[in-house]
């Protein structure tokens, strides 16, 4: 697979879980790949094993929620691979788990800062070069936490989700008629570090209810292998992510089946 040769992708969060395979997925089809992260060692290993298979990569290390430092990041990536047509949002963290009278207030500002704040501060730096190119990619990883209730006693969490899910839909409108889509992802519960850090929080910490829920799928094996949303990720990074523009593209349902299947 190489329909992506001729494009240069971001992936935030790609040190570990979904932004790692989705590093991988990317590389395999052909794109050179900024993989960034806050974890050095970790990043070093992900562009070192895409550059052993033959792909091409490069290891970015900072943190998106400082402006500047993304910045010099974005810069080098286009300096080394090229202009940035693919951003794949991912970077995120659950932040504090607890009733909103008793989370740290610096804890829950940074998770917005991570998780929403880093994905509009890639998403101003790469537009300028997909809007000139005439194409482009953005795809936000969000989560189930944005809808509804979101998960109880993890509102920073839940909230930020939310606020990623209206960035969508706003970049959408503002590229209407343009050939740079946007699209929202959801992964499904994917066995990953952050479900491994909901399972270890104290139950009358994190409600014995959702404690209870999030043993209970992994007890279960009803967990996501993370090669399976990196899948449907690269799928939309593709021709298919216009049609799916300003939508929001869940792994179960029949649109997120198609694309795994690459039926679109």
């Amino acid at each position: 697979m190489a329909e992506l040769t001729q494009h240069v992708a971001l992936v935030t969060g790609a040190g570990r879980g979904i932004g790692r395979t989705t590093a991988f997925e990317l590389a395999r089809r052909g794109a050179r790949v900024g993989a960034l992260a806050r974890t050095e060692p970790e990043i070093t290993e992900v562009v070192e094993q895409i550059n052993a298979m033959g792909g091409t990569a490069l290891a970015l290390t900072c943190d998106i929620a400082h402006l500047e430092s993304l910045t010099a990041a974005v810069e080098q990536l286009t300096q080394q691979l090229g202009v940035v047509d693919i951003l794949v949002n991912n970077a995120a963290i659950i932040g504090p788990l607890g009733p909103t009278t008793e989370v740290d207030p610096q804890a829950w500002t940074q998770t917005l800062a991570i998780n929403l704040l880093g994905s509009f501060y890639a998403a101003r730096l790469v537009l300028p070069g997909m809007i000139d190119g005439g194409w482009g990619r953005i795809i936000n990883v969000s989560s189930g936490a944005a809808q509804g209730q979101g998960i109880v006693r993890a509102s920073a969490y839940s909230v930020s989700k939310a606020g990623l899910d209206m960035l969508t839909r706003t970049l959408a409108a503002e590229l209407d008629g343009s050939d740079v889509a946007v699209a929202s992802v959801y992964p499904g519960v994917v066995d990953t570090e952050m479900q491994a850090e909901l399972r270890q929080a104290p139950p009358e910490q994190f409600g014995a209810a959702t404690s209870a829920r999030f043993h209970g799928l992994h007890v279960r094996g009803e967990l996501l292998n993370p090669t399976l949303p990196a899948k449907l990720i690269a799928a939309l990074c593709g021709p298919a992510g216009q049609r799916y523009h300003g939508q929001g593209v869940r792994i179960s349902d029949p649109a997120g089946q198609k694309l795994l299947a690459g039926l679109v």
